[in-house]
């Protein structure tokens, strides 16, 4: 297949603006001598080079050299004779399990000399491997930001006098909460029952009305199963399921595999969406739709696929790309997939009843019973309300970090100076920690013991793979000492599992030592199928979908599949990952169409020396500014920003990584003489109108400032050097009908050439038509080492 497609890096390649052709040969913009470099007077202001990056950030590896050299003290035996498998400076690798409210995965942890160094994919499990959140977590556990102990009263304090405090509190009578993420953990579910505590759980990212929608329609309160494996044909409607959408980490993995073309057939995927998202661009059908239009999408993909027409009030290229999706839908049949990212309880119905009329229920979705995002934001703001009356007596707090992330985060801030007695368990002096009475700081993951259970028939583990770094105390582990439970954490574990079980047993329990070793066990599983579906009446959930309507303005929060909601903003290694769309690293900012960007007369052009131009978002009476970055693919009408930035905003010491620094090194700081934190927090622009909170804002300003922002993009490499074999690309006809060809003969996978200052075509020009194979090189011929 002849590709006459033309590919660009950037936008300034694609327009070939005057700057871009100025630099095109020019690979260092600003050429300098070593000595002109070694003169530069810049230099003599600058803090920190380069590979002092970590140490500037505040990692060291100090206190996990100790902690490396103990003895534990049980849990492991010493021998006297090395065995043939440990060698000093070969690395372990130990089987474990990730989980911080958003992200899973089954890892192995490789150490050396006793420190855990690297995160890969525990491939017994049968499961994708970790993303880029989970692989950098290792820096975590080094972060001397890190609380190395309790702290009581804003002072440093030990443990004997925080359990005193906590445990005489809770004896005394009234409401006492403990508030943490989705829990999936069943020894932390077995501890929380024995605290007698009211238990509220929140997450960051809400999916509530995924849950409320199954229980309506199956009868079932539960997260949908997505089987993207099972599924030819795939609607997304505005869920990035490639990179941040629920369990993103698994469902990768299952998507793969259906997308292999040397097993004769491909799943297809159609995407609408407003910002462009890393499954989107992976789509094989994309349409851009506004955020007020993801329901009137769902309703007449609905409407199509029972035969019933798409007409309504989405144009016509909208209209004919619903029928294209639909008439696949309907050939695809049971093994079709629809699902929506919005937790809008009606669009979640819809999504429902279209799944439904496929046949797909049990074979691409089914909805048997799981602990995913048990979280409601509802709850959290009743809570709230309650604690602001002074209902609640103490409050606990484990694993979130809702003074940040809330969508009511200045209201809960504000009530927790109504409750008598505030723990956090945060590693970190957080935004919600620093504002408790008490800090209890729970071990990092990678010093932990733990289980976890997504959903019937098995059982992960979670084991340490490091002594613990600080004072610390898994929050579990504190639970069971308020409560009177004399019983260290790891006792509890194994009895979860094994009710007999006593520390006597601890090395002798063979079925227990391989299910460490793998990091998963079966748990036995009973057989479910999804109730059937109920059939309730759709009317009033497709009028408020298609009665929805925006303004000049739409706005799309998004998550970035490095940052997340934010927990992880003090790891430089993430902050410094480029996004995989945008190639900007650091910053937060207003993703915009090129026409909207033109329109407003901003900056089109990002670049080197090319400032991006600022402008005043303002949603109800609230306005931030944020630089704008022009998206290929942006629905033009609307913008997209995104979460998880703008942490410690107010000098909370949640890591230094997580703050903005001057051209010298230095950190940047406020009038108040606090460090600027990267980006802006939007979660206050959380839509909380209705039952559910969503991530859509339909009616949005957006203003220039006339002030500019320098946004670190890796976007551009201005010299190719005739490299026009990086990209790549055929259709499955052309593939299966070259796919005995010899290697460089099929059309799609030329053998890759250079070009050479040799008339090789021999038409009386040397040009880039002149090239040659790069086995026609030999560095070592050329340049022969004899007698040097």
């Amino acid at each position: 297949m002849a590709n006459t497609k033309r590919y660009w890096s950037g936008l300034d390649e694609l327009h070939q603006t005057e700057a871009f052709k100025a630099i095109q040969s020019q690979e260092f913009p600003e050429a300098q001598s070593v000595d002109e470099f070694l003169t530069d007077e810049q230099l003599e202001s600058t803090h920190t080079g380069r590979r002092d990056f970590l140490k500037f950030m505040g990692f060291s590896l100090t206190a996990a050299t100790l902690a490396a050299c103990e003895t534990p003290v049980v849990k492991s035996i010493p021998y006297t004779n090395k065995p043939a498998e440990i060698t000093p400076g070969v690395a372990n690798h130990y089987a474990s399990t990730y989980y911080d409210g958003q992200n899973f995965a089954n890892v192995l942890v490789k150490t050396r000399e006793g420190r855990p160094i690297f995160i890969k994919a525990n491939t017994a499990t049968g499961i994708a491997g970790p993303n880029a959140r989970i692989n950098s977590s290792v820096l975590s556990l080094y972060d001397s930001a890190r609380l190395t102990g309790p702290i009581m009263d804003g002072a440093a304090s030990d443990w004997k006098a925080v359990d005193n405090r906590v445990r005489k509190a809770l004896s005394e009578g009234g409401r006492n909460v403990l508030l943490t993420n989705t829990i999936m953990s069943p020894s932390l579910k077995r501890a929380i029952a024995i605290s007698g505590l009211d238990h509220v759980q929140y997450d960051a990212i809400d999916y509530s009305a995924f849950r409320k929608a199954a229980e309506i329609d199956f009868g079932i309160n539960t997260f949908p199963s997505y089987k993207f494996d099972q599924a030819d044909v795939i609607v997304t409607i505005g869920a990035d399921f490639l990179a941040t959408f629920a369990d993103a980490v698994y469902y990768e993995g299952e998507w793969a595999k259906n997308r292999n073309p040397e097993s004769g057939k491909m799943s297809r995927m159609h995407a609408f969406e407003t910002n462009m998202s890393l499954t989107g661009s992976n789509a094989d059908y994309r349409t851009m739709v506004k955020p007020s239009d993801h329901g009137k999408v769902a309703t007449a993909l609905l409407n199509a696929v029972n035969g019933q027409g798409t007409a309504g009030t989405l144009s016509k290229g909208v209209q004919s790309a619903i029928e294209a999706a639909a008439k696949d839908l309907k050939g695809a049949g049971k093994r079709a997939l629809v699902l929506a990212g919005l937790n809008d309880l009606n669009l979640q119905r819809v999504v429902n009843a279209i799944n439904e009329a496929l046949g797909a229920i049990e074979t691409t979705v089914n909805f048997e019973r799981n602990d995913l995002y048990q979280g409601s934001s509802n709850d959290l703001i009743k809570l709230t309300s309650d604690m602001s009356t002074g209902r609640v007596k103490t409050l606990i707090i484990a694993d979130c970090n809702p003074s940040y992330d809330a969508v009511n985060a200045t209201a809960f801030s504000a009530a927790l100076e109504k409750v008598n007695l505030t723990i956090s368990t945060s590693t970190l002096s957080d935004e919600t920690a620093s504002r408790c009475r008490i800090i209890a700081p729970t071990h990092h993951w990678l010093e932990s013991w733990g289980d976890l259970q997504i959903e019937d028939g098995r059982i992960d583990l979670v084991q340490p793979t490091i002594s613990p770094l600080n004072n610390t105390r898994g929050w579990g582990e504190s639970l069971l000492v308020w409560s009177g439970q004399a019983m260290d954490w790891y006792t509890f574990l194994r009895q979860t599992h094994s009710p007999g079980y006593t520390p006597d047993e601890m090395y002798t329990c063979n079925n227990w030592n391989i299910a460490v070793h793998n990091g998963f066990t079966d748990s036995g599983a009973i057989g479910q199928s999804t109730p059937n579906y109920s059939g309730k009446s759709l009317i009033s959930a497709v009028a408020d979908l298609n009665n929805k309507q925006g303004g000049a303005f739409e706005l799309a929060l998004y998550e970035k599949s490095t940052m997340g909601a934010g927990q992880h903003a003090a790891n430089p290694m993430l902050q410094e990952t480029p996004d995989p769309l945008t190639k900007v690293t650091w910053d937060n900012y207003v993703t915009m169409a090129h026409s909207d960007v033109d329109a407003m007369g901003l900056n089109g052009f990002i670049g080197q020396e090319k400032p991006a131009s600022v402008v005043r978002v303002t949603v109800g009476s609230e306005s931030l500014e944020l630089p704008v970055f022009p998206m290929p693919g942006q629905m033009p009408g609307t913008i997209g920003i995104a979460l998880g930035y703008g942490r410690g905003a107010n000098g909370e010491n949640i890591g230094k990584a997580a703050f903005q620094t001057a051209e010298n090194g230095s950190f940047m700081t406020d009038e108040l003489g606090n460090m600027v934190p990267v980006g802006q927090n939007v979660f206050g622009w959380v839509n909380a109108s209705g039952e559910f909170n969503h991530h859509h804002q339909f009616d949005v300003t957006v203003e220039a400032t006339g002030a500019t922002y320098p946004l670190a993009c890796t976007q551009i490499q201005n010299t190719f050097m005739g490299r026009d074999s990086i990209v790549k690309e055929t259709d499955m006809a052309s593939f299966f009908a070259e796919r005995n060809a010899k290697k460089g003969e099929a059309s799609w996978n030329k053998l890759i050439t250079l070009a050479v200052h040799e008339d090789v075509n021999k038409d009386g020009n040397i040009d880039a038509q002149d090239a040659k194979p790069t086995e026609a090189f030999d560095l070592w011929h050329e340049h022969p080492v004899e007698n040097i």
